[in-house]
């Protein structure tokens, strides 16, 4: 013959019931979680496709990053945001690529300190002038440009003449810039413009 003991457990006596979450919170905790981890995928997404993307979102940015990079000796940010026309005058002539431009200029800064600290540059917009393709002063802006670049003209989609107060150090003047814009993206592409 079997004999059933009933065993009597203090401690499950003392332990916290559980309790059931209502269907409609549970549902309201999944949809915060999704929308949670969709908004952090669309984040990365974005975080990687800028890091993907080179050229600035405005003239006046792709002046101020090529011309710190060029101050601070940083070869990536000059490739990055150099238009064809200055990538061709960094190396010298039009064959020429990326990856050869990167290893001409490491070579080129080899044992060489920057003049300045990120601090001692600065730059102030005075005033940054877009044109279309097809006008006048797009046309004029990019002679030099075509000189050097054969059909350069052809991927820009507007070009800005962009005056910046350039502080470095302790000198501090004003410089007229080109910059153009191909793709919807902003590089540089020299320093004096005369128009």
């Amino acid at each position: 013959m079997r004999r059933e003991i009933d065993i009597y457990d203090p401690i499950e006596d003392k332990l916290p019931k559980k309790t059931q979450l209502n269907p409609k919170v549970k549902k309201l905790i999944v949809f915060l979680l999704c929308g949670a981890i969709g908004v952090g995928v669309a984040i990365g997404i974005l975080f990687v496709a800028d890091l993907a993307i080179t050229g600035a979102s405005t003239p006046a940015e792709a002046i101020k990053e090529y011309e710190t990079a060029a101050f601070l000796y940083d070869i990536d940010g000059m490739i990055e945001y150099s238009s064809e026309y200055n990538k061709v005058v960094l190396y010298g002539n039009q064959f020429t690529s990326d990856r050869l431009l990167e290893d001409y200029l490491e070579k080129a800064y080899v044992g060489k300190t920057p003049k300045y600290e990120l601090d001692e540059i600065e730059f102030k917009l005075v005033s940054a002038l877009e044109y279309e393709k097809g006008s006048r002063k797009y046309e004029e802006a990019l002679r030099k440009y075509n000189e050097k670049i054969e059909n350069g003209s052809a991927s820009i989609d507007s070009v800005a003449i962009v005056k910046m107060k350039v502080r470095t150090g302790d000198t501090e003047l004003n410089k007229d810039y080109l910059a153009v814009n191909i793709g919807g993206r902003w590089f540089y592409a020299y320093a004096g413009v005369d128009l």
